[in-house]
């Protein structure tokens, strides 16, 4: 497993490498010189010195302290893995000079076996007395003595200790249990924001999984782990991304899961996944199914889907330029509800609608606004926009039957002066996300979006495509409002003008991921015994 190393851009002033005539020339072509990474987060990357101490003063001097804090869990992780394996070349076979590492939590598991069950039970009861402080105590001094054993093999200078160290005591079934247990402990304590003491038991978790599947005898004792796996990766992505100074280090979290394929399926057939958007290499299977450490949605397909992370308007479907061309209707229309409806305007993630109602956690600055159109929240008559509701019909069904189905949203969005949608990721692959350019500030420039690496622009009458599961922000630096027509619409390959097979698959995966949603929901509400 490793960090996340993959910095495109300066993060002082947002552009590319530079190119200096005395670079290196490969095939005729200059290399980009290398960006200086921060020794201590690992996480931004300059130019040079004056980038490096600009971005320092204005922000960098303020997070570094917080990244290095986040990343503690996941170098600790690494380190263990790192001892747990052979090395790149034999990535399963374990090092038996090192068994402490494997089966770190073993001696603990094995020692204090009754009474710490006692205690999760008593837990157990607790929690549904609806005592739940109490229960989350009793689960706590459970789980505490694995902590310190944790602590102790990153603190133990002696690799001699625990040589004689006996494997026949490795029992599957309690690990698996213990790995349950220390997930079910993390979302209590995300949910009570004790986010430090939740990350360390997702690492725990994680590292009992990976020895799991290494000492696992059969796939059906693999598959078994895979659900906790993935949510475990999950959740700590998502620790990362809810704590602003600290949402850069989501990368890291993906960048580990995906390399960590590599580590637990070496052999994978994976010819039938999509390749790398950066590399066109076809990765292994990867926890969570991310293979691009820029695009790690909560649900991905269990059945790849190829996609890039924006759309050049060369390559965008024909209804694109039917919109384009009945643009301003469309902004007439927004122009009349922005004036006669203000009450149906209302701040974005504001819970009016199932789908982005987390959106509110991303907004940086003044305000950020919608009318629903189609989706949850939309009025149920086409009064206040019939033609632009007609057009959508006529002209976007699948955004219509996207948004009907909770799978989406059509709403008009405006974005205040002054304010930023911070770096995050959309909570699916199975769609794509369209703007329609309506009201555009002058300063285009101060006025834009990154979709996974790479900055954009809207247009009045334009539409901007892109996938929203790839990491993506705004900023509307300017002094003017933003406004689009934004639609959510099924990934090309899920269209509703495919075949019946292809109108099947898209209806499986949309109840395969509301599914998952409210198991994962169900799953912070139910203690495994």
């Amino acid at each position: 497993m490793k960090l996340f190393a993959d910095w495109t851009s300066c993060s002082a002033c947002d552009l590319p490498p530079r190119i200096n005539d005395d670079d290196e020339v490969v095939d005729g072509l200059q290399s980009p010189k290398k960006l200086l990474v921060c020794s201590r987060c690992k996480s931004y990357a300059y130019h040079d010195s004056t980038c490096q101490q600009r971005h320092w003063k204005s922000c960098h001097k303020r997070d570094c302290k917080e990244i290095q804090k986040a990343l503690l869990p996941l170098q600790q992780l690494i380190a263990w893995q790192q001892m747990y394996c052979e090395g790149n070349n034999q990535p399963q076979q374990l090092k038996e000079e090192h068994p402490r590492a494997r089966l770190w939590y073993i001696d603990t598991l094995e020692r204090n076996q009754l009474l710490d069950n006692e205690t999760w039970t008593r837990g157990i009861e607790l929690w549904e007395r609806k005592e739940y402080l109490e229960a989350v105590v009793s689960f706590q001094d459970y789980l505490d003595p694995f902590r310190r054993a944790w602590d102790q093999f990153h603190s133990s200078t002696d690799t001699t200790m625990n040589l004689q160290l006996d494997a026949s005591k490795y029992s599957m079934c309690r690990s698996i249990v213990l790995a349950k247990r220390l997930l079910f402990c993390a979302y209590c304590e995300l949910d009570g924001e004790l986010v430090d003491s939740a990350r360390q038991r997702l690492v725990h978790c994680i590292s009992v999984l990976i020895t799991i599947h290494s000492l696992a005898e059969s796939d059906e004792a693999i598959r078994n782990t895979e659900d906790t796996m993935n949510d475990a990766w999950i959740e700590l992505m998502l620790s990362m991304e809810e704590v602003p100074s600290q949402r850069i280090a989501a990368r890291h979290v993906a960048n580990m899961a995906i390399s960590l394929g590599t580590i637990l399926s070496p052999s994978a057939d994976v010819s039938s996944l999509p390749p790398s958007p950066s590399t066109n290499v076809h990765p292994p299977p990867t926890p969570c199914r991310w293979v691009n450490a820029l695009q790690r949605p909560g649900y991905m397909t269990s059945s790849p889907l190829v996609s890039a992370s924006y759309v050049p308007s060369d390559k965008q479907p024909s209804w694109c330029r039917m919109l384009e061309e009945k643009w301003e209707s469309i902004l007439n229309e927004y122009k009349s509800l922005a004036t006669n409806n203000l009450q149906n305007w209302l701040d974005v993630g504001s819970g009016q609608r199932g789908s982005g109602h987390d959106d509110y956690r991303v907004v940086a600055g003044q305000s950020w606004k919608e009318y629903v159109l189609f989706g949850s929240g939309a009025r149920g008559n086409d009064n206040d926009a019939p033609i632009t509701k007609q057009l959508l019909r006529e002209y976007v069904p699948d955004a219509v039957l996207l948004a009907e189905k909770g799978g989406g949203e059509v709403i008009f969005s405006r974005l205040a002066a002054g304010t930023r949608i911070e770096s995050h990721c959309g909570p699916t692959n199975l769609r794509l996300t369209a703007h329609l350019g309506l009201v555009i500030p002058k300063n285009r420039t101060d006025c834009r979006i990154r979709v996974g690496d790479t900055w954009h622009t809207w247009s009045g009458g334009k539409v901007l495509l892109f996938d929203d599961s790839f990491e993506h922000e705004v900023r509307n630096d300017t002094e003017e409002e933003r406004v689009v027509l934004l639609m959510r619409l099924w990934h090309p390959q899920l269209s509703c003008k495919e075949t019946t097979e292809v109108a099947s698959r898209r209806e499986e995966f949309l109840m395969e991921a509301m599914a998952k949603k409210e198991e994962n929901i169900q799953k912070r509400y139910q203690p495994p015994s």
